[in-house]
């Protein structure tokens, strides 16, 4: 038996998916509605607020957790909301998973990396000097900095730090949804672009970097750390390659086949205080544990989401 949680969002229903074409049975689903997906239709759905009675109950049938629910809204203001969800109940989580030696993996975020002055490292030695930017990052920190102090852990644990996670079925992440599908909406509608204008002098409006990466990757990665017997710890999981988003909205024309059109417009004060001008994943400790897979390259994979899932 296998644990998901937030399993109807975005990244935890695409790897319930994964799990199903992998063969995989017994896939609890936790979230506060169910996904009404008919390939989810054989899986058992769990409440949130019901987990941790049926872990109680169930301890013994459970192989796995993979911790993937959370508040992930990065202009929430309410740190009580933040905490309660994306801090104390994996705490609880971490808790159970402890008490009963049940293997966990659980979501972290690149957004804890700030404003990357202090690097892209998941060394554990360097997560102390992280400077988050907003209330959603400082969440996830938190918990990263409290599972590295536990002497109590898990019989195999994986922190991933997720980097720009983008592909289908992530309209539900509405604002939160990546920069291509919401590029796409919106060149459907206006054949045009906004981008906001830099707020770093040495960067050109537009040539603010991130690093993406497909769902199609990251869910292989979560199935790949799921089989092996590793090392536990924080793992970076990005492409190891950063994309301005000049660059990125150009392939988005390109394969809506439109004639590019981008302005760029004013950040907002709220936002520029708090913005990522560029993120990149030092994937070394991935790689040295034995993923070796290609990444997606970012032209490709926003071609395959474009035709397959968009159009």
């Amino acid at each position: 038996m296998i644990i998901v949680t937030g399993a109807s969002g975005f990244i935890g229903k695409a790897v319930a998916l994964y799990l199903i074409e992998k063969k995989i049975h017994s896939i609890i689903l936790v979230d506060f509605f169910m996904s009404s997906d008919k390939k989810l239709k054989d899986c058992f759905f769990v409440h949130v607020d019901m987990l941790f009675d049926f872990i109680d109950i169930n301890k013994k049938k459970i192989d796995y957790i993979i911790h993937l629910g959370a508040i992930t809204d990065t202009t929430e203001t309410d740190f009580e909301y933040l905490n309660k969800y994306n801090f104390q109940y994996s705490k609880h989580i971490w808790s159970k998973c402890v008490k009963y030696s049940i293997p966990l993996i659980y979501a972290s975020s690149a957004a804890t990396y700030g404003d990357g002055k202090f690097g892209f490292s998941d060394d554990h030695k360097e997560v102390s000097f992280l400077k988050p930017l907003n209330l959603y990052a400082e969440s996830k920190h938190n918990f990263d900095k409290y599972v590295l102090s536990q002497k109590k852990v898990p019989p195999s644990w994986f922190g991933l730090k997720f980097f720009n996670v983008f592909g289908f079925d992530e309209s539900k992440k509405e604002k939160m949804a990546s920069i291509i599908f919401q590029s796409f909406h919106k060149i459907s509608k206006t054949n045009k672009m906004k981008l906001f204008k830099s707020n770093d002098k040495s960067l050109s409006d537009g040539d603010q970097c991130r690093d993406f990466i497909y769902i199609k990757d990251l869910v292989d990665v979560i199935f790949f750390l799921y089989k092996m017997k590793i090392e536990s710890g924080i793992f970076n999981v990005g492409s190891g390659e950063a994309t301005s988003f000049n660059n990125l909205i150009s392939f988005v024309f390109k394969f809506m086949n439109k004639k590019e059109s981008i302005e760029y417009i004013k950040i907002p004060k709220n936002i520029s205080q708090k913005y990522q001008n560029y993120t990149k994943a030092e994937i070394k400790k991935l790689r040295k544990v034995g993923y070796t897979k290609k990444f997606t390259s970012i032209d490709y994979a926003i071609k395959d989401y474009i035709e397959n899932y968009l159009i």
